[in-house]
């Protein structure tokens, strides 16, 4: 497994994926029928019941084909309520870098129309407003090797972040930090630098997921224009209506997504307990840097079904590319086999117990995220919780699991 560095994700939509029939929370798949998973069910709800730390929130998911093998909540969304609110079908979770392959998925199916070209530098969408755009192509910015270095330790622009962001010490006071006004691309960009090397070398960077949003909006007609062009993206897996549930979002107003929303939790240092991100610095509502515009490292939030059914879209029923694109987006880069970190277009290769998965891991504030298939049985595993920094976090969470239904499956 891979270790969860890959933080920060976002993105919104309005619907679900995949939907047949509504469940309770609003998720509209259908259960599996076969009799023969009940032993799987009661041996991932034991795994889950053993590795879930106390008071945790979790939620996770087995699809397959599109139908739920099984399905699990755990712990608390928010705690700090009186009584403190509990996961259930309709929470959602900020995904952190899992974002970053829903935003690629949507960016290669605009390779596909014509829209955009892969191995053309950006500049012939965002002229020289950024750094680099002359030599960048998107093909790197998917691929993390367009040399970009880290814009949230840029001089310029690490004091707009809150502590905690880049490694600083949680909890003390922010500089600049403030969690309810929106932030624009032109604040990042002045932290975007002149890329290193670009296309030569793999380094992970959430740099190249803004950079690409930011090729998007200007490219296709403006934010607007992007956001319901992802909608209907996601809408052609087989969403319900809104009505039915909001499953991803990148809405951070949306009333559902108010409603619905866990907060993030993380350790302070010395062992001081817990700090909720959602809260720690005034934030009305949820804070600005969680989801959306313009962070393309992590534009998304949603349940754990929700990331499910887009991976199961993608990879098991072919419903969102053309499969060509797919074998592209799975292939591990040159670059990034040289790194020991398989890693194609937005999208990771995970070989563990004996299966290859591909799919993608995310975190930020507090949120852990860690959802992969299985090629080789078409199965989709997803786990995503709202404490980060202990033994339970998504990573730890989804190996339990994932090795539970290596064992029992046929």
């Amino acid at each position: 497994m891979q270790p969860t560095a890959w933080y920060r994700a976002r993105i919104a939509i309005i619907g679900t994926v995949a939907g047949l029939v509504t469940m309770t929370g609003g998720a509209a798949v259908q259960a599996d029928p076969d009799p023969h998973r009940a032993d799987l069910q009661q041996a991932l709800d034991a795994a889950l019941d053993r590795v879930s730390a106390p008071g945790q929130g979790v939620q996770a998911v087995l699809l397959k084909e599109g139908r739920i093998v099984w399905s699990a909540n755990r712990g608390m969304a928010i705690m700090n309520l009186h009584p403190p609110k509990r996961v259930d079908d309709s929470t959602m979770f900020n995904y952190g870098s899992f974002g970053k392959l829903v935003l690629g998925a949507y960016t290669l199916r605009q390779v596909e129309l014509g829209k955009l070209n892969l191995d053309e530098p950006i500049a012939k969408y965002v002229g020289n407003e950024i750094a680099g755009a002359n030599v960048v192509t998107i093909r790197m910015l998917l691929s993390h090797t367009a040399g970009y270095h880290n814009v949230y330790a840029a001089p310029e622009t690490i004091s707009l972040f809150a502590p905690g962001t880049e490694g600083a010490p949680i909890g003390t006071a922010p500089v600049h930090y403030d969690p309810n006004t929106p932030f624009t691309f032109e604040k990042l960009n002045a932290g975007i630098h002149e890329p290193d090397h670009p296309g030569t070398k793999f380094a992970y960077e959430n740099t190249n997921y803004l950079v690409l949003y930011r090729v998007l909006v200007e490219r296709l007609g403006g934010l607007d224009a992007v956001q319901r062009g992802i909608t209907e993206f996601l809408a052609a897996a087989g969403a319900a209506e809104p009505e039915d549930g909001t499953q991803i979002t990148q809405d951070r107003y949306a009333e559902h997504t108010l409603e619905n929303m866990a907060h993030g939790y993380q350790p302070l240092d010395h062992d001081r307990g817990l700090q909720d991100y959602n809260t720690a610095y005034g934030a009305i509502g949820i804070p600005v840097d969680s989801m959306g515009y313009p962070f393309g490292d992590g534009a998304f939030g949603g349940t754990a079904l929700g990331a499910a059914q887009v991976l199961d879209a993608l990879f098991v029923r072919g419903a969102l590319l053309q499969a060509s694109t797919v074998a592209e987006m799975k292939k591990p880069t040159e670059q990034s086999l040289r790194t020991g970190m398989p890693y194609g277009l937005a999208t990771m290769t995970n070989e563990f117990a004996g299966r290859t998965w591909k799919g993608h891991p995310g975190g930020f504030t507090g949120f852990t995220s860690t959802v992969y298939t299985d090629l080789g049985t078409g199965a989709t595993l997803a786990v995503v919780t709202n404490r980060s920094g202990t033994d339970a976090d998504s990573d730890q969470i989804w190996e339990e699991l994932a090795k539970v239904y290596t064992s029992n499956s046929r």
